[in-house]
């Protein structure tokens, strides 16, 4: 009897050793399996946060309503970034950049988001001489970019002539400014066409449109580095279906084109790169150079006074991207 119950005791501790060492082991298991999914997690989170995208592939993101990237509805093939917080945001010579647009030939037209120094579009007789005949109060500066080859008119032709010798904003960005950038940077950058004819105020024929805008700034181009952004690239950037036309965003100072991620501050002043002119006759206002104000976030007017620099250029199109493009994942460049 006694030997039976030591048996009976003896079989029931096996019994306990048998299911504690089954718990031991599903617990082991059950941790091993969580980590390794844990890992797996995380392995794919960073695959995906590093995933690398080539400008196509960036097209595929395109949206119908509300912030993002767009189809240009003004120039085939072209995609541009709307609204006040589009994920647009990359990094460029260390720095955070917006992409602007993807272009037809899928460069990404970029700009700098901020102001890196204050100074007048052309210093005061930088262009004085009688050959230059467009730009007729020298002691103000010019609107103009760059130098043309032939003559300069404005939309209307109301106003025409020679402008003979580079901005001084044109030497700044190409000269001191390019030079500062660091090599990998410059090696990123593609040498571009950029619109720089003048946009009229319409403000007494009325009727201007965008596409009129578009118009006029193709009317003449130059190609190099850096440059701004162009008055068009700012109105199409607006959601507000209001926002219609560079005359329309500066009539009586309408806060009409401010709902995009151009505008960064309320106190800045920033040039563009288009000359203005005025439907009214423009011979007085050659001087006088497109920026988006600060007044009410709108784009538009010009003067001849010290204003902010917002450096604009265009990235190669055989740039490979990572992140997504958010303030805290910008698109990061891969060399």
């Amino acid at each position: 009897m006694v030997k039976y119950m030591r048996r009976i005791r003896k079989r029931k501790k096996q019994r306990k050793i048998i299911i504690l060492s089954m718990v031991c082991l599903l617990c082991i298991m059950t941790s091993g399996y969580a980590a390794f999914q844990t890992n797996l997690n995380i392995s794919a989170k960073g695959n995906i946060l590093h995933k690398e995208i080539n400008i196509n592939e960036l097209k595929q993101l395109v949206v119908t309503t509300g912030n993002g990237l767009y189809e240009d509805p003004y120039e085939e093939n072209r995609y541009i970034y709307r609204g006040a917080k589009p994920n647009n945001y990359i990094m460029f010579n260390d720095e955070v950049w917006r992409i602007i647009a993807i272009e037809p030939d899928n460069t990404l037209k970029i700009i700098k988001n901020e102001i890196v120094k204050e100074m007048k579009f052309d210093e005061d007789n930088h262009r004085s001489n009688e050959k230059n005949t467009y730009c007729i109060h020298p002691q103000y500066g010019c609107g103009v970019f760059t130098k043309i080859n032939g003559i300069f008119k404005t939309p209307n032709n109301d106003h025409s002539g020679t402008v003979t010798e580079d901005s001084s904003i044109k030497e700044y960005l190409n000269g001191e400014y390019y030079n500062s950038l660091i090599n990998s940077a410059k090696i990123q950058i593609q040498s571009h066409s950029y619109n720089i004819g003048a946009v009229a105020n319409l403000r007494k024929n009325g009727n201007d449109t965008i596409q009129k805008n578009i118009n006029g700034e193709k009317m003449y181009t130059w190609t190099g580095n850096i440059g701004l952004a162009n008055v068009s690239d700012i109105l199409k950037a607006s959601i507000n279906p209001l926002c219609t036309s560079a005359t329309e965003a500066i009539i009586e100072e309408k806060s009409i084109c401010n709902d995009s991620y151009f505008h960064i501050s309320t106190n800045d002043n920033w040039w563009l790169i288009n000359a203005y002119a005025l439907d009214e006759g423009t011979a007085g206002y050659t001087y006088d150079t497109w920026y988006v104000t600060h007044y009410n976030g709108t784009s538009i007017s010009g003067q001849f006074v010290s204003k902010g620099v917002r450096p604009a250029l265009f990235l190669k199109s055989n740039i490979t991207l990572t992140g997504n493009g958010t303030e805290t994942n910008p698109y990061i460049i891969q060399e």
